[in-house]
Formats: C-alpha cells, structure tokens, sequence
C-alpha cells in the first residue's frame, strides 16, 4: 500500500517544531499487536462510483491542504504552501494505543510521522449515525510504505464495522467501511518500518476521513387513517421527511420532529384507499413503504323502508350498496339481509300485527350502523262482516255483533240510517227510525285503518 503524492502542507520546519520526537514511546509488545492487526486487512477493490466523486475529492483536498501545488524535484525542503497549520490536525505523540490517541475530524485532515522505528499512529473518530466511513491516506515519502485501516477498539472484531474495499486516485488511497454508530480509531503504521529504520521527521504522511450515510431510514410506523381524517400521523426516524401517497399521487409530506412524530395534511379521503408512507432521511435516503388502508368509521345514511301492511312478508326499501339490513320489532331480530350493489334489499319476516313498529337499520362492512327507520305496520285486511239481530218495524236500533271498536253504518239502499262505534268487545247498537216490514237493510263496519267489511242484509219484519 505505497502511497507516494505530492502533500501540500505546513512548511516541513513548522510541522517538525510542534512536534516533540523525545516523548515518543518506545515500542512494546502492544505497537506489534497493533502492526499485525493493521496489516492483517485484505486488500479489495470498491465498486467503481462507490465513493462519490464529490466525496473522494473533498477527501484528496483534505490530504493534500486546500491549496495544493505541485512542485518539480524531490527536495522535500524545497515544497512550500500557502496552508496554514488552521488545515490539519497536529499527531501529538504519543499516540501509540487506543486510550492516547489523537482525535481525527471530519473537517480537516490529520499529519503525522512515523518514529522512531516501529511507531505505531492511533487517530480517534466519531461515527454519529449507521453509514459508510471513508478514510484517505497519503504518504509524501519514498521511504514511508503507508498501511493504515480503520479499527474497533482493542482490535475487537463484529459486524459494528465491516470492511468494504478500497479505491485509489491520484496516489490517494480511500478505504471505505460500513460502520454503525460509534466510535472507531485509525490506526497507521510505515509497513517497511518494521525493518528500515530510515524515516526522518521530515517524512511525513495524511490522513482525513468522511462519513456518507447510506441508511435507509426504518420503514415509519402509521397510526390508523379513517374516511374523516384530513392528517395522517405516526413516528418515524428524527427530522427525515415523511411523503403520503395514493398510488402514485402524493397527497402531502412533512417533516418528523425531533423526536420522530410526524402528522402530515392531506384531503380526506375513501374507505378502501390505500395509502402508502415513507420516510427520506437528510442524505436521500429513503425507507420502505409502509401501506394502510383508509378505514370506514362514516355510517350509512338511514335506510328508506317502503310501505309494510299486515299481510306482508317481506320489508323492502334501498339503503347502501352491500350493507347489510336488519329488522327488528322491539328488540327482536324479525330478519335480515344483504342489499344489493345498487342498494335494493328485501327482508323476508313474519306476517305482523297492524300497528306494530318496525325498526330497519343497515350496517356496512366496516361494521358501521346507520339511525333507524322507524315504520308502523299499516292494516290493509277488512274487519269481517257484522252480526245482525232481528230488526221488525218498531225497533228503533240495530244491534248485533262487529269488531271492536269498529264503526257500524246501517243503511237502507244508499241512504245512511245511522252509525255509531262498536264497543271494546265489539257489540254496537245503531239509532235509527222505525222501518216498514219488507225493508231491506244494510250493515257494514269500517275500522280505524279505514278497511270496510262485506255487508250483512236483514229484512224488517212484523211486530
């Protein structure tokens, strides 16, 4: 992993006069654990474009100063900048193990030198969410062979930071890792080093880092959605934004909170819809979708019930399509069915008694039940045809027997001798004048629903 560029950094006195070789630590039996660890990565080619080309060249910047320059010749003392020492981060010695190493930055790149013979760099970086950690290395020294790799703490390995591959550009090598949240060290050595004891303190190497979070938000977590709703709500994760479709219409999007509440506007919309939710984090990333179906809290409108008389034995009327329809006298079910998808419906009952009340509701799928529709059973059979006592050509009233409470009409051809309303158990006695023998009378009883009897005939007969 030789990594041979043009650095374009501090003036090398500079950089060699904030450090101070004297407190380096001698190597132990720690800094060979940490060469062997460093060295133990495979070497693997990332995806080409795996590394955003924006990223790999804000990271080349980092590595090499904000102003690079390159300069002709090998004299290292020669190479001057512009750079401030305000680029970089100093390797403050000594910075052999994990507890002493030097905090890296996303922001600005990281120098150091590597001595005395086997010196072994930490540099310690923060991951602040689950997503890629990118570091760039660069050495400007021929007698540096840079090997450097990103680590656990004491070397622990699991799937917290896996290895992706590695991609080189203009002798800047860029190491990608998939990282969850936490923190990580850098960990870089002069592989040759281990050997050749030739590196001065006027060869130097970089490093930078960068973090991409690839991290598909988790899929939101929707609260119910009812046919009234004009907001959808739920959680997901903090501050991503939060899109409602139907179908491929957007219907609105919000941004969660800081602590993942979302509630986001849309029209209200039809029982059955489905409604499909993500979430799109601040670096694009977005989640599965997550479907619910527009839930049906709106009752049916009141069934319209046509006319029941007692010798019906069906209810009839429209209500909505589908719903089901029931009908009951007082709290007794009489019947129900389904109607039809054009609202038609037919209840088959028992033939019921005139006056009684029945009442019709219909229940959607949902479960939903609409008001009830109240209808009195209307009484269409005529009373039976009265009893007549005899009548001669003194009486002055018929008598006899009729239904209760009906209303007895005598006549006499089509002229009316008289009326009057049958008792409670049905007897009745009817005023008129004295008959001549031979007449013919008449008797009809009408009741309350208006329905007539047949008629009874009496002829008057002597005294």
């Amino acid at each position: 992993m030789r990594n041979k560029g043009i650095l374009s950094l501090v003036a090398v006195g500079l950089f060699a006069s904030s450090l101070s070789v004297g407190v380096v630590k001698a190597e132990g039996n720690e800094n060979g654990l940490a060469r062997k660890a460093i060295e133990r990565q495979v070497e693997k080619t990332l995806n080409k474009g795996f590394v955003d080309s924006k990223i790999f060249k804000q990271l080349e910047k980092e590595v090499n100063g904000s102003q690079p320059q390159s300069v002709k010749g090998s004299n290292k003392m020669s190479r001057m900048s512009s750079s401030s020492s305000d680029e970089y981060i100093f390797e403050t010695e000594y910075n052999d193990d994990f507890d002493s190493a030097d905090s890296a930055s996303y922001e600005k790149g990281t120098i150091g030198q590597l001595l005395p013979l086997n010196d072994v760099d930490f540099h310690k970086i923060d991951v602040p969410s689950s997503g890629v950690l990118l570091v760039a290395g660069l050495s400007d020294s021929y007698v540096i062979d840079l090997v450097f790799a990103a680590v656990q703490k004491d070397f622990v390995t699991n799937s917290n930071l896996e290895y992706l591959g590695s991609e080189f550009e203009d002798g800047v090598e860029v190491q990608a890792y998939q990282a969850k949240k936490g923190t990580y060290y850098v960990g870089v050595i002069d592989q040759d080093n281990e050997y050749i004891d030739d590196n001065t303190e006027y060869d130097i190497y970089a490093t930078a880092t960068a973090f991409v979070d690839n991290v598909n938000p988790s899929k939101p977590t929707v609260y119910k959605v009812d046919n009234n709703d004009k907001v959808v709500t739920g959680k997901a994760e903090a501050n991503s934004t939060i899109t409602v479709k139907s179908g491929s219409k957007v219907l609105g999007s919000t941004k969660a909170t800081s602590k993942g509440m979302f509630s986001v506007k849309i029209a209200a919309q039809k029982a059955g819809t489905k409604l499909t939710i993500t979430a799109k984090d601040s670096a694009g990333n977005v989640s599965s979708s997550v479907t619910v179906t527009v839930v049906d809290v709106i009752a049916p409108s009141k069934p319209a019930v046509n006319k029941v008389d007692n010798n019906d034995k069906v209810v009839t009327g429209k209500a909505e399509a589908n719903s089901t329809i029931t009908v009951k006298s007082g709290s007794k079910v009489l019947g129900s069915a389904k109607a039809t998808s054009k609202g038609t419906f037919s209840v088959k009952i028992a033939v019921q008694k005139a006056g009684t009340k029945l009442t019709s509701t219909a229940k959607d799928s949902a479960g939903n039940v609409s008001s009830s529709t109240t209808v009195t059973v209307v009484d269409v059979i005529a009373p039976s045809k009265p009893t007549v006592n005899k009548v001669d050509d003194n009486d002055k009233v018929v008598t006899g027997k009729a239904e209760a409470n009906s209303t007895v009409t005598v006549k006499s051809g089509s002229k009316v001798l008289g009326s009057a309303k049958a008792s409670s158990k049905g007897s009745y006695s009817v005023k008129i004048k004295a008959q001549k023998k031979g007449t013919t009378l008449s008797i009809t009883t009408k009741d309350k629903a208006g329905n007539t009897s047949s008629k009874a005939t009496t002829k008057v007969v002597k005294h």
